[in-house]
């Protein structure tokens, strides 16, 4: 049976939804009108989302960011959505605009690519303000290959530990821990070495595909900078639009001035 290309993935834990969160559902609801689209929680959960079918998982995955790091990190996860090429998981805190890039990333055999992050002026002693992007994909809106994900959380390889991703990252957040997982991961024999390292993984999850997914499956694809600025804003929208030619992306993640910014651009999303 052929795939179909993606369905939206809605991850949430609560039983009702605020202002905000209504505003990003209708624009969920609105651009992706005519794609399968699941609402990720526990069976006791009573909120049900209009066109959305319910997919549950334990409840025990929904206490925590750290909890929730595991569901996104498990195989099990992940192997709910083999009938598609890519699933988009996109939380009730995003904007959604447009989708044609979606196809654009698609056609390119991305693995995956969310938000970039923005590098902090070490000049603005509130450290608000914005001077350059930073490599990374934000796992809040992001698009995620199936097959290439149960490919890494499956794999028993540490084919390529020392990379440019995993120092970039590690120049960041230290080598000391990494380090020592990679050693752990590699003298275990229990499991599957993915699936040691994942759950004994440090960061969020969302760092883990970007920066460490490489070292189980050498294939997997990242994106640029320039890509991942042209599918999603995740911060000071003023400073990420002109860093992207003036240009929106396919969403707005996170709870930034995101409707001010928009209504100064005279786009209404309702």
């Amino acid at each position: 049976m052929k795939k179909k290309d993606f369905c939206i993935v809605t991850p949430f834990h609560k039983r009702t939804l605020n202002d905000y969160e209504k505003i990003c559902l209708n624009t969920i609801q609105k651009v992706f009108k005519n794609e399968d689209k699941y609402l990720i929680t526990f069976d006791s959960n009573s909120l049900s989302l209009k066109n959305f079918e319910k997919i549950f998982f334990h409840k025990s995955y929904f206490k925590s960011i750290q909890s929730y790091n595991q569901l996104c990190l498990s195989y099990d996860f992940y192997e709910k959505f083999t009938k598609y090429k890519y699933i988009l998981i996109c939380h009730l805190d995003v904007i959604v605009l447009s989708k044609s890039y979606i196809y654009e990333m698609i056609n390119k055999e991305i693995s995956y690519i969310g938000a970039p992050s923005g590098k902090k002026s070490i000049f603005d002693r509130s450290r608000k303000k914005l001077w350059g992007r930073r490599f990374f994909c934000n796992g809040g809106f992001s698009l995620r290959n199936v097959n290439d994900f149960l490919k890494v959380l499956s794999s028993d390889k540490l084919s390529n530990p020392i990379n440019y991703y995993s120092i970039y990252e590690c120049l960041k957040s230290g080598f000391g821990k990494y380090l020592a997982l990679l050693y752990r991961t590699k003298k275990q024999k229990e499991f599957k070495k993915a699936d040691f390292f994942t759950k004994n993984f440090y960061l969020h999850e969302d760092s883990f595909w970007t920066y460490f997914a490489k070292i189980f499956y050498r294939e997997f694809k990242l994106p640029s900078v320039t890509q991942t600025n042209n599918f999603a804003f995740d911060g000071d929208p003023y400073f990420f639009y002109k860093k992207n030619g003036d240009k929106l992306p396919v969403a707005l993640h996170g709870h930034h001035d995101y409707l001010n910014f928009l209504n100064n651009l005279e786009l209404k999303i309702n």
